[in-house]
C-alpha cells in the first residue's frame, strides 16, 4: 500500500530537486522496484486506488513537476494525520505510517512518522530519521511491533521544519 509523503518545508529553503531525489532513492532502494511514496496533495483526486483488474496504482513517480508546491508546508504532523484519517475508503493509502521531509532532506534523509491512536482519539506522532534509500523498505514492512525496534535502533527524532 502506498505511503503518503508530505513535504513540510518550503522548497525555497532547499534544492528544488529534493523531492525528486528522495522519491527516486526510495524507489531504487526498494527490492521490487516499486514506487512506494505518494506525494500528497490537498485533495484525494490523484491518490492511488484499486483498479478494476485487482491491481493497485503505484504511487508518485519521478520527475515531480518543478511547479509542485506542497499544500502541507507549515502544517503540523497531527494535521497531516487527520488528512489521512479523513481519506475516502477507496483511497489506497497507509494511515498509520507516512514520511515527511524536513531540513535533513538535503542530506538525503527522510522522516518516517508513526501515528498512534484511532479515529476520534488524540494523535500522537512518533518520528525516526532514516536514509532515503532505506525508507521505502522500512515502511513496506512496518507494523506496530517493528516500529518499536526501529525507534530502539535509530532513536526517536524531532523533525526540524
Amino acid at each position: 500500500m502506498p505511503h503518503p509523503f508530505a513535504q513540510r518545508k518550503d522548497r525555497t529553503e532547499g534544492h528544488v530537486q529534493t523531492p525528486n531525489d528522495i522519491i527516486q532513492q526510495a524507489h531504487d532502494g526498494s527490492t521490487v522496484n516499486q514506487w512506494y511514496f505518494y506525494l500528497a496533495v490537498s485533495d484525494y483526486d490523484l491518490a492511488p486506488r484499486p483498479k478494476p483488474d485487482g491491481t493497485r496504482d503505484q504511487a508518485t513517480k519521478t520527475p515531480v513537476p518543478d511547479s509542485f508546491k506542497s499544500p502541507f508546508i507549515g502544517q503540523s504532523l497531527e494535521s497531516l494525520a487527520e488528512w489521512l484519517r479523513d481519506k475516502p475508503e477507496e483511497v489506497n493509502l497507509e494511515t498509520k505510517f507516512f514520511a515527511v521531509l524536513d531540513k535533513k532532506a538535503k542530506d538525503k534523509k527522510v522522516v518516517l512518522v508513526r501515528i498512534a491512536g484511532n479515529q476520534g482519539q488524540e494523535i500522537k506522532p512518533s518520528c525516526v530519521l532514516v536514509d532515503a534509500d532505506e525508507s521505502s523498505l522500512r515502511l513496506a514492512g512496518m507494523e506496530s511491533g517493528t516500529w518499536g525496534e526501529l525507534v530502539h535502533a535509530k532513536g526517536e527524532y524531532t523533525p526540524d521544519f
